[in-house]
């Protein structure tokens, strides 16, 4: 697991064994971030389920202003400022270590918020099952205004899904790409009242 580009390129970034912890493939994060260039530099980064801290820290490398991590799990969450500072990228992150699912409920009080990228890479069980989407497009839901942008790129990173149902009512589906047992949604955060 390494930066692929940008001022951290060739970076390799420490990891822990946690069943919750599931590195995106570098060849996905690369399409990702092909997808997404125009978008990140400059930009807000909100890294959601941030694990590692990979795809935050990625877009920081790529020249993204700053990123906030969301990581409720300890470990994973000390992890994701040691990469930090093991790029070099530190003084632009800041860390919440908090359930992502409770997020709404708290007023933000980070300097790179409300962000207008967001990377979301969740338990796939969440994703896979109905009631758990339901439940994350709710919390995304809450997140919009105060933490997300409107006119933002959200990314969700979760097990291929043919014909899924999203739930949310402010986000609108714009692309999907697969890639093995890997599929990346993209959505696009609309303003209130905006159908789409």
């Amino acid at each position: 697991m390494r930066i692929i580009s940008g001022s951290a390129r060739g970076t390799r970034l420490r990891s822990v064994a946690a069943a919750s912890l599931r590195p995106m493939l570098d060849r996905v994060k690369e399409s990702l971030f092909n997808i997404i260039r125009d978008s990140v530099p400059g930009s807000r980064v909100l890294d959601l389920f941030s694990g590692s801290g990979a795809l935050g820290l990625e877009a920081l490398s790529r020249g993204a202003r700053r990123c906030v991590f969301v990581e409720k799990e300890p470990r994973l969450a000390e992890l994701a400022m040691e990469n930090a500072e093991r790029c070099r990228l530190a003084d632009r992150c800041e860390l919440l270590r908090q359930d992502v699912l409770e997020l709404p409920r708290r007023r933000p009080d980070l300097a790179a918020i409300p962000a207008d990228v967001v990377f979301v890479d969740p338990p796939y069980a969440l994703v896979d099952d109905p009631n758990g989407r339901a439940v994350l497009f709710g919390a995304l839901d809450g997140l919009a205004g105060p933490w997300i942008e409107p006119g933002a790129v959200v990314v969700l990173h979760h097990l291929p899904i043919p014909y899924a149902v999203w739930p949310g009512a402010r986000l609108s589906e714009r692309d999907k790409r697969v890639y093995g047992r890997s599929q990346l949604t993209f959505f696009e955060l609309l303003a209130e009242g905006n159908d789409g």
